[in-house]
């Protein structure tokens, strides 16, 4: 498997293409009167790129790690990519964009949501100075974000259980993650308190029929992703194992699906899948074995194993897609595919 500098070139400039090319775009807004039809530009500032908003978000947010990377320290595309980025992330560009989501307080909830304040932390933490000058006027967004999800979490009667953008657990884990380095502590237990409302008594989930058609994500280990950072060390070591109990290396939930038309954008998000399911398995495995080890139970330990045998065929297909030429890949996959490479040479 390639390491993660071997990407460091080809994903900036896949990210730098993306957030600089206006069309093909999926506006997903409600039109509300002929008013509301208008150039992208004119409602997202900032993200009317990368074909919609939340890619556009997460392929600004993959930029901005890359400039962390040793290797962007000397690259020809180094310059370009600030100048770009301290251009679309200005303060003044995403308060208009934080002001959108507070017009529309269910639009892009929660993926969009988790992506933006994913964005906000990577400028706070990013050891390029000029991303750093960035964080204190784009912590509006990642405000706007935690605002909005406190509010909406006691009205969220069950979470979504899907591998799509809806999914519940896969953004709140991001928001979880987010509102712990800005310091909202209140955001951080109120997410806690709704995920032990919605999963806490879930278990032995059933991988053996959770994919579909159009899945980039996996509804089981998104729950286990979020819960990993909810519950106690001893709390998780009773709940993990139990909750994914059905899952074996064998699991058909574990194998690449096959995409045969890659120019459909639907079918294309098994490309992620494969990368969200990897890194996942990269997260929690340390987890399994470090209760099993609590334990004694040899066959967690060994199924905690198996689950990172899985993980170099479950990420190729992604990898190859996201530098690809097709762009109902290329406009997004980079940013799963990195994380992935970045999780396996830890």
């Amino acid at each position: 498997m390639p390491q993660p500098d071997d990407f460091v070139h080809p994903f900036a400039q896949v990210a730098l293409a993306n957030i600089t090319r206006d069309y093909p775009y999926a506006a997903h807004h409600v039109t509300r009167s002929a008013d509301d039809i208008v150039e992208p530009r004119e409602k997202n500032p900032a993200f009317a790129n990368s074909f919609d908003w939340h890619s556009s978000v997460h392929m600004h947010f993959l930029l901005v790690s890359l400039l962390s990377t040793e290797t962007a320290q000397t690259a020809p595309w180094r310059d370009e990519a600030i100048d770009t980025l301290s251009a679309h992330l200005s303060r003044e560009k995403l308060t208009a964009e934080a002001a959108f989501l507070r017009e529309n307080p269910t639009w892009e909830r929660p993926y969009g949501w988790a992506w933006a304040v994913e964005l906000v932390r990577a400028l706070k933490v990013s050891t390029e100075p000029r991303m750093r000058d960035l964080a204190p006027g784009a912590e509006v967004l990642a405000q706007t974000v935690f605002d909005l999800t406190v509010a909406w979490l006691p009205k969220m009667a069950v979470p979504v259980r899907h591998g799509l953008h809806s999914n519940t657990a896969f953004g709140l884990r991001r928001i979880l993650l987010g509102a712990r380095v800005l310091e909202r502590h209140d955001i951080v237990d109120a997410i806690a308190a709704s995920a032990r409302r919605c999963f806490s008594d879930d278990h032995a989930w059933n991988f053996h029929q959770e994919r579909s058609g159009q899945d980039f994500l996996s509804p089981g280990l998104c729950e286990a992703d979020l819960m990993a950072e909810v519950l106690t060390e001893d709390e998780l070591a009773v709940w993990l194992p139990d909750f994914l109990s059905e899952l074996t290396p064998e699991s058909p939930a574990l194998k690449p699906v096959e995409v045969l038309d890659p120019t459909d954008g639907y079918q294309s998000h098994l490309y992620g899948l494969g990368l969200s399911v990897a890194a996942s398995l990269m997260r929690l495995a340390p987890k399994l074995l470090s209760s099993a080890e609590h334990s004694g139970n040899h066959e967690v330990a060994d199924h905690a194993k198996g689950f990172l045998t899985t993980v170099d065929r479950l990420m190729a297909p992604g990898i190859e897609a996201a530098v690809s030429d097709e762009y109902m890949a290329s406009h997004w996959v980079a940013t799963f595919a990195w994380e992935a490479l970045e999780l396996r040479v830890k």
